[in-house]
């Protein structure tokens, strides 16, 4: 017994310091093809200035998006893009995602590690890009995939083959063909490792540690970087840079995605929903569905069927205002769940299905943001005429007040006759009124009315 366990503790040490077997079981032979090369001949410069953005919190939808239209602006510009990432992890689908837009960029992609960490899914993308970097103090690793049950909001380790192998060999092909360490890069799927910015640079899984923005393009001044075209791109750079800011749509995402705002979210939404069907509530049915959407589309919903779930769900409820009497309360659902929905469409020619070009994407954008403030304006204007009207006091018709003609003469003691909203009434007044002259009615006394002349 004694000779076996020493047996399996001699094994793992092997595995743990040479690790090479471990890199060459999972991955096979690969071969560096992109990246850092060495040597002076180049086909294109890059720079002078580098584009920067910032990947913070739960990587989800909006991630992707983001990063995919950095990229495309990146190679518009044809200058590097930083990716500052700090992140505990997020979806897996998104940063597979990620990584294969960041492989096939035309323009070098630069992974910078800050403030923290890039655990989990921020460790994946951080493999696949050119130059991956990392600020002192903070670490990546850790990534093994979890699943998540929101009914008890607790997570367990997912330890099956056909979800880890995937991961693994996506390691393999978008962070081995970069030069990384296939080991090391395995061992943070089967072992969870965590590496520290110099323990990482050791172990071959980074290129650079560099503790600012500044000292990081410093360092990427003049490298030469091969991209998936097989070009070779040489960096030029003078050390100016811009961030490319978030873009209303992303913004929203980046809310939402929130943990714990996508599932308070259902959890209202649900109970909503379920209230407001036992009692028959349509406008409760509609804010329950709004939030269940909503909640959804932050816990990695696509954003184009929440998008468009929201504007059909929104313009059936503004047809139901329009047609059925009520307080404006289904219609203010409708307006909301349609604005959401335009917010929230993906504007990034080539992502989810979008293959028109980004001029066409934006004037469709703006047309869908006019109509959608027209039909807001006016089913604004009908709730309104709707609140006004049921708000005004009840109207009863009286005689009180109304105008009229006298068809005879009216003094004091003789009545006559005057004609009153086209009717024929009898008369009677304390004046003296001639045929012809206009009349104001001041009661109805019994059958005949009492009148007085207008003096103008």
């Amino acid at each position: 017994m004694r000779i076996f366990l020493l047996f399996l503790l001699l094994l793992t040490l092997s595995f743990g310091a040479n690790g090479g077997d471990l890199g060459k079981q999972y991955c096979g032979e690969v071969n560096k093809t992109v990246g850092i090369v060495e040597g002076e001949g180049f086909d294109r410069k890059a720079g002078p200035s580098v584009l920067v953005i910032k990947v913070e919190g739960v990587i989800n939808e909006w991630t992707k998006q983001y990063v995919t239209r950095a990229i495309g602006e990146a190679e518009k510009r044809n200058v590097p893009l930083i990716i500052e990432l700090n992140t505990p992890g997020g979806l897996a689908d998104a940063a597979t995602d990620i990584v294969v837009a960041i492989s096939r960029s035309r323009v070098p992609v630069i992974g910078f590690v800050v403030d923290k960490w890039a655990e989990s899914a921020g460790t994946l993308i951080l493999m696949s890009t050119h130059v991956a970097a990392m600020q002192p103090g903070t670490i990546i690793g850790s990534l093994q995939p979890v699943s998540y049950d929101p009914a008890t909001g607790r997570y367990s380790p997912v330890n099956e083959s056909k979800i880890l192998n995937p991961i693994i060999k996506s390691l393999c092909e978008h962070g081995g063909t970069k030069g990384r360490n296939l080991t090391a890069m395995v061992r943070f799927v089967l072992f969870n490792d965590n590496y520290g910015a110099n323990e990482a640079l050791q172990k071959g899984v980074i290129d650079v540690v560099a503790t600012t923005r500044e000292e990081l393009i410093r360092k990427l001044n003049g490298l030469t970087i091969a991209v998936f075209t097989g070009e070779r791109v040489r960096l030029e750079l003078e050390g100016s840079y811009e961030f490319l800011d978030l873009t209303l749509s992303e913004r929203t995402l980046s809310i939402l995605s929130d943990p714990l705002i996508s599932g308070l979210l259902l959890s209202v939404g649900i109970l909503a929903l379920v209230f407001s069907i036992a009692s028959v509530n349509i406008p409760g049915m509609a804010l329950g569905a709004l939030l269940i959407i909503v909640g959804l589309l932050g816990s990695g919903l696509n954003p184009n069927v929440a998008s468009l779930a929201l504007i059909g769900l929104g313009a059936i409820l503004i047809f139901i205002e329009l047609n059925t009497p009520g307080f404006g309360i289904i219609g203010g659902l409708g307006i909301i769940m349609i604005a959401l929905g335009i917010v929230i469409l993906p504007a990034v020619p080539g992502v989810e299905g979008f293959t028109a070009s980004a001029e066409y994407l934006n004037r469709l954008l703006l047309y869908l943001y006019a109509i959608g403030l027209a039909a807001g304006v006016f089913t604004a204007f009908v709730s309104y005429k709707i609140l006004k009207a049921r708000s005004a006091k009840p109207y009863l018709w009286r005689l009180e007040g109304a105008r009229g003609d006298a068809i005879d003469d009216i003094s004091p003691g003789k009545p006559g006759f005057v004609i009153v909203e086209g009717e024929y009434w009898k008369a009677i007044s304390d004046e003296e009124i001639k045929k012809g002259e206009e009349v104001e009615v001041v009661q109805k006394v019994g059958a005949s009315l009492k009148v007085r002349k207008v003096r103008k």
